[in-house]
């Protein structure tokens, strides 16, 4: 077989097993309000970021971050962590732009 035999296999391997996934926990309005929009209603308390930290799944790889989800899982339980972790993504919400598309562009 020749190499675009091969990618053909591959493709129709992966396409078989590919699941889309919902957009996520943001308001539909993030997505669909022109071609950019500022979406500065999101409140991201501190049990919700110690909830999604609890939900890591430690089996995982690591993220772009380049922190492993098991040293996150681990920190769920640092009050001090979970509530600077917490102002982090408060402050970045407020910064970030949402594609209609979904896609993030951070400012």
């Amino acid at each position: 077989t020749n190499d675009h035999d091969t990618a053909e296999c591959f493709a129709d391997a992966f396409s078989s097993v590919f699941v889309e996934e919902p957009q996520g926990p943001l308001p539909e309005a993030c997505y669909n309000n022109g071609n950019v929009e500022t979406c500065n209603d999101i409140d991201i308390s501190f049990s919700d970021v110690y909830d999604e930290l609890k939900k890591l799944d430690v089996y995982k790889s690591f993220g772009p971050d380049k922190v492993h989800p098991k040293l996150l899982k681990a920190l769920a339980d640092n009050e001090d962590f979970v509530r600077t972790l917490t102002l982090l993504y408060d402050n970045w919400q407020r910064k970030l732009r949402f594609l209609k598309s979904g896609k993030k562009l951070t400012l």
